[in-house]
C-alpha cells in the first residue's frame, strides 16, 4: 500500500512545477488601411493584423482590432516598433463611415503630440520633472518654466533672497540730489537701474528688479523727508525774521 501511495506522489510532484499556458493563435492576414470600420471581422470578436509596408503609421507594425456588439464601437491598436516603441489607437464609433485618426498613447518614454486638451484632474500634488515651455517649443536658457504670451493669474507670491532696508540705516550714504541730477542727465536712467535698451534685450528678473524698484522707493523717502526737514527750518527762520 505505501509503494502504491509513493507511485502516485511521484506522478503528481511534477504537476506541480509547472502553471497552465492558455494561448490565442491567429492566422496571417495582411491587414488593409483602407477598408471601412466593421467590414473586416465579426461582432464580439478580436482579430491579429500584420502590417507590412502597407501605408500604416509605420512600415512595419502589427495591429490589435476589437469590434464589440454589432454596430457598436470598433477600435485598433498599433504597435510599431520602428519609431520609438509608440503605441497608437484609433476607433470608429455607431454609423461611423471612417476610421478617427491616430493618436499615441501616453507614455513614459516619448513626446506626445496632441491637437487637443492637456486636462489634468484629481486632488493630488502634480508635478512636472523638467522644463515646462508655453506657447512655443523653444524653451529660454536656464529657465524651468518658458511663457510665450501673457500669464493671467488670481495671485503671485515671489520668494526673495534680500530686501532693501539697508537704505534706513544710519550709514548709507544717501547720493546728493545735485549728483542724482548730473547722474540722470548723462545716463538717462536712475543709478543701479538697467537702462531700457538692456531691459529690451535681456528681460529683466522680477525678483532683483522689484527689489531695486523698493531701494529707489525708499532712497526717495528719506529725499522727502529731507526736503521736507529743510523746509521747515526756512519756515522757522522766516517766522522768527517776522518776529524781529
Amino acid at each position: 500500500m505505501k509503494k502504491f501511495y509513493l507511485m502516485i506522489i511521484v506522478l503528481i510532484l511534477p504537476w506541480f512545477g509547472y502553471s497552465q499556458v492558455n494561448e490565442i493563435n491567429f492566422m496571417h492576414h495582411h491587414i488593409n488601411f483602407s477598408a471601412p470600420p466593421r467590414s473586416t471581422l465579426n461582432p464580439m470578436s478580436i482579430k491579429l493584423w500584420d502590417n507590412y509596408g502597407n501605408g500604416g503609421p509605420t512600415g512595419y507594425g502589427t495591429v490589435m482590432e476589437i469590434y464589440g456588439l454589432g454596430n457598436h464601437q470598433t477600435s485598433q491598436l498599433y504597435f510599431g516598433g520602428w519609431d520609438n516603441s509608440k503605441i497608437r489607437y484609433r476607433e470608429a464609433f455607431y454609423n461611423q463611415p471612417s476610421w478617427s485618426d491616430w493618436i499615441t498613447l501616453l507614455d513614459s518614454k516619448n513626446d506626445v503630440q496632441s491637437g487637443g486638451n492637456l486636462i489634468i484632474g484629481g486632488n493630488g500634488n502634480h508635478s512636472i520633472n523638467g522644463n515646462l515651455s508655453l506657447g512655443t517649443l523653444i524653451p529660454s536658457a536656464g529657465a524651468t518654466l518658458t511663457v510665450a504670451g501673457l500669464v493671467s493669474c488670481r495671485e503671485v507670491k515671489v520668494s526673495v533672497s534680500a530686501g532693501a532696508d539697508h537704505v534706513f540705516n544710519k550709514n548709507y550714504k544717501l547720493m546728493p540730489l545735485s549728483d542724482l541730477e548730473k547722474y540722470v542727465q548723462t545716463n538717462k536712467h536712475l543709478p543701479e537701474i538697467a537702462p531700457e535698451k538692456e531691459m529690451k534685450s535681456e528681460g529683466i528678473n522680477m525678483n532683483d528688479f522689484q527689489i531695486k524698484l523698493l531701494q529707489k522707493i525708499e532712497e526717495l523717502t528719506l529725499y522727502t523727508i529731507e526736503q521736507n526737514n529743510k523746509i521747515t527750518r526756512l519756515e522757522e527762520i522766516l517766522a522768527k525774521n517776522k518776529l524781529n
